[in-house]
């Protein structure tokens, strides 16, 4: 290593520097680590390594300050997300940091921690910070989407999760009805005829969109409806509480003779599972039990746990898409709305079936 090379190290590494180390042009450089030039700047591959290595060993920091002076890209992103069902949305969290930061681009997170009225200070914050684009990590239910219009008004840098508002931007989310279908369907070839659905709170239109996807794959299967194999908590929890279980047990399966039960989540399904060992039932061989999200926990809990993965890659994939496609635009040109809609995926195990 040249002593050019460890002073460089020593104060402020510029661009200018690593492209003098790659032997390369400023231009060249910028392409590769900040993603300027659009389709106009054309580099081989041998060149792109040499640009990532010079860039690694000088431990250059790209300064996304001057970038946002310059009105360029700072190669930033920003997540707001709610402390609602946290263990799935930290994974899709991981699932976008990981997807970003492979695209050369960082998150600034925020939580709402269920105020919506904090939303205008994260906006704020994220726009002097100059932060390409926003994703809205959070479900945007009826109640919420009336709040949420004021505050957005006309910004079109912003991708929501679960479903389209009017005319903002783009949205990416999970195909709810074919999850849930597959989940009837499965459990039917394993040969259960009375399946139960446990719900969590019926003021949620996306635990409305299960028990309809429930009934029309019933419907599509011709078995018929039975109303008191539908079980719906009276508050929504995520983690449910022993009495809250054992009540869910008592009417799904002493009192509607359930042979199956399709939980909300992961960890309803455990705890059903837990409670429903602790009352002698045989979990499948006397209730099949499915969850729905693949969390870790699904592996540990014994039987291993039928559920749904929702394919966080594919969709930390799709979201950044659109994030860096709104960046792109620069808010000069705003991009007609949009809405990707991931496929989940059923993953068989042994709660639903021994074999």
């Amino acid at each position: 290593m040249s002593n050019n090379r460890r002073e460089k190290k020593a104060g402020v590494v510029t661009l200018v520097d690593v492209a003098i180390e790659a032997g390369v042009s400023r231009t060249t450089a910028a392409k590769v680590l900040l993603g300027t030039g659009g389709d106009h700047v054309r580099i081989g591959d041998d060149a792109r390594e040499r640009v990532k290595k010079a860039a690694l060993e000088l431990q250059y920091r790209p300064n996304r300050a001057a970038q946002r002076l310059a009105g360029g890209h700072t190669q930033t992103l920003g997540v707001l997300m709610d402390t609602v069902n946290a263990p799935v949305m930290n994974d899709r969290l991981a699932a976008l940091e990981k997807e970003a930061s492979r695209r050369g681009y960082r998150l600034l997170i925020g939580q709402l921690h269920g105020n919506t009225e904090v939303l205008s200070d994260y906006l704020a914050d994220f726009d002097s910070r100059g932060v390409d684009a926003i994703f809205f990590l959070f479900d945007v239910t009826r109640g919420r989407a009336d709040r949420l219009k004021p505050i957005i008004g006309n910004r079109c840098d912003i991708v929501l999760h679960g479903k389209p508002m009017g005319d903002n931007g783009y949205c990416v989310k999970v195909d709810t009805a074919k999850a849930v279908a597959s989940l009837v369907k499965h459990l039917q070839e394993c040969g259960c005829h009375r399946i139960g659905l446990q719900l969590e709170n019926m003021n949620d239109e996306l635990i409305e969109a299960r028990e309809v996807a429930y009934t029309e794959a019933l419907k599509k299967s011709g078995t018929p409806l039975i109303s008191s194999l539908i079980w719906t908590a009276q508050h929504t929890a995520v983690n449910p509480t022993p009495e809250t279980i054992d009540n869910a047990i008592e009417q799904l399966v002493v009192d509607a003779e359930a042979e199956a039960i399709i939980a909300s989540n992961d960890i309803w399904a455990v705890r059903l599972i837990q409670g429903l060992k602790a009352r002698g039932y045989r979990v499948p061989g006397d209730v099949a039990v499915t969850g729905y999200d693949n969390l870790d926990l699904a592996t540990i809990i014994d039987p291993a746990l039928t559920t749904i993965d929702q394919q966080h890659p594919q969709y930390a994939k799709t979201a950044i898409d659109m994030l860096i496609a709104i960046a792109s635009t620069n808010g000069s040109n705003p991009l007609p709305p949009k809405t990707v809609t991931i496929d989940p995926l059923l993953i068989t195990r042994a709660s639903s079936s021994p074999s």
